[in-house]
């Protein structure tokens, strides 16, 4: 698990210090990010994005914070269970993309 911040001038010392995350937390271009994940330009993000990638770099699964029902009271549970379904060999993608690609070099 990584974690981006792409908004402008993100305070990840500020988010490193609150929430303490066990995992590599860095930025990203807005642009780039959303580029990648193939964001239609004609509508805002609403984060959170959570992209689910495979062990070939490929997106298996993506949500936005449209998603209501994947960050809903049990979203734990469906981070798991999108987890689980990576782990498992040839696990099917659980929601299209419209490409697959590989994810773009760390930054």
């Amino acid at each position: 698990m990584v974690e981006a911040a792409v908004n402008d001038n993100p305070e990840i010392p500020d988010f490193l210090n609150r929430f303490h995350p066990t995992f590599p937390v860095g930025t990203a271009p807005s642009s780039a990010a959303l580029g990648y994940l193939e964001w239609p330009k004609d509508k805002v993000p609403l984060v959170p994005l959570m992209v689910f990638i495979d062990r070939k770099g490929m997106i298996r699964a993506q949500f936005s914070g449209l998603d209501a029902k994947f960050f809903d009271d049990q979203q734990d549970q469906h981070i798991r269970q999108e987890a689980e379904k990576l782990l498992a060999d040839g696990a099917a993608p659980s929601k299209a993309p419209s490409k697959k690609k590989s994810a773009p070099p760390a930054q």
